[in-house]
């Protein structure tokens, strides 16, 4: 360093920044050791214990529209029960007679209301009980006690038929204790979600056979687009009853409304329609008539629709070699009608 005072500068203290190596090398892995032990008895693996994850920050609601919301809903509440107790006072100061069939009438109504709004809000529930598993699997970073948890409310949803009670004593024996919460899942998928995935796959092949054909024969394009929502909602409830649901009004507007957001995605889709058009329709369209390549088009965007709900009813999300290819539904169905029609 040079003397700075030969160059008339007064001398201060300066501070010098230098670079530090790194602190330590990464430790080592640690190799396999042999701890002899007086124990004899087998050692069951554990799984070892995930980090918590913080809960996000909750949702705020708009308290200006859950109050127009409620505000609204008192008015016609306090509407009709005004015009009821009018009613029945108007019918007992005719005749007793009158006023007793119309507080029958009444209370005969709002029991069968009641027990309509009670079914549609079950089914609804039930549904978003599955949304809820669904997303609790597809996180992946189950501890083993929540895994356990989540599969036994999975057993707890699925239809109580011959058939899957016979899927659910198979997963038990199969299921044992030293499995991983990934294993046991597996598991779960193999056995108790097989049957109900096949009786999806049947109604989306039913779906899909039926919006070629009708898309085939259909005139116009708002009549293809009437019959093609006709039988995508057939196809919903269908697939929904599959499951266990039950498909009420409530639920199937419900996975309606899911369906077009999951299906906003389809603009993507469309695209690998056109390609699958060209591969497929080619040798199609000489054998069928001129709008084969637009009745293969609807029945593409109805299997994949199906395997949209199949995967929103589905309580275990699907892996990347379980989900239904959409190529195959829409072959083995066209194969099956090209089969049955006459040379």
């Amino acid at each position: 360093m040079s003397d700075q005072s030969e160059h008339g500068a007064a001398l201060t203290a300066r501070v010098i920044e230098v670079e530090a190596a790194d602190a330590a090398a990464a430790p080592r892995p640690l190799a396999p050791q042999i701890i002899p032990t007086e124990r004899t008895e087998p050692i069951t693996p554990s799984e070892p214990a995930l980090p918590a994850v913080p809960p996000g920050a909750p949702r705020r609601r708009d308290r200006v529209m859950t109050f127009g919301v409620a505000g609204v809903a008192l008015l016609l509440i306090g509407w009709l029960t005004v015009d009821a107790v009018g009613w029945i006072v108007a019918a007992f100061e005719r005749s007793a007679a009158l006023g007793v069939l119309a507080a029958t009438a009444l209370a005969a109504g709002v029991a069968g209301g009641g027990a309509v709004i009670a079914r549609e809000l079950g089914s609804l529930l039930r549904l978003r009980n599955v949304e809820a598993i669904h997303r609790r699997l597809a996180d992946g970073r189950l501890l083993p006690m929540e895994g356990r948890k989540a599969i036994a409310d999975v057993l707890a949803v699925v239809p109580r038929e011959r058939e899957i009670e016979a899927a659910v004593e198979t997963f038990q024996r199969q299921a044992k204790l030293h499995h991983a919460t990934v294993q046991q899942i597996e598991i779960l998928s193999r056995t108790v979600m097989k049957p109900l995935d096949r009786r999806a796959e049947a109604h989306v092949r039913t779906a899909v056979l039926r919006a070629f054909g009708i898309t085939a024969i259909s005139p116009t394009g708002l009549t293809d687009a009437v019959f093609f929502l006709a039988c995508g909602i057939r196809m919903v409830r269908a697939i929904a009853a599959s499951y266990g649901h039950r498909p009420t009004a409530a639920t199937t507007v419900h996975l309606l409304r899911r369906l077009v957001i999951e299906a906003g995605k389809l603009g993507a889709v469309d695209i690998a329609s056109s390609s699958l058009v060209q591969h497929l329709g080619g040798a199609l369209t000489e054998r069928f008539a001129t709008s084969a390549a637009d009745a293969l088009y609807a029945a593409y965007r109805m299997a994949r629709l199906g395997i949209i709900v199949m995967d929103l009813c589905r309580p275990i999300p699907f892996r990347d070699d379980e989900a239904p290819s959409v190529t195959s539904l829409v072959a083995n169905v066209l194969r099956r009608r090209s089969e049955a029609r006459p040379d």
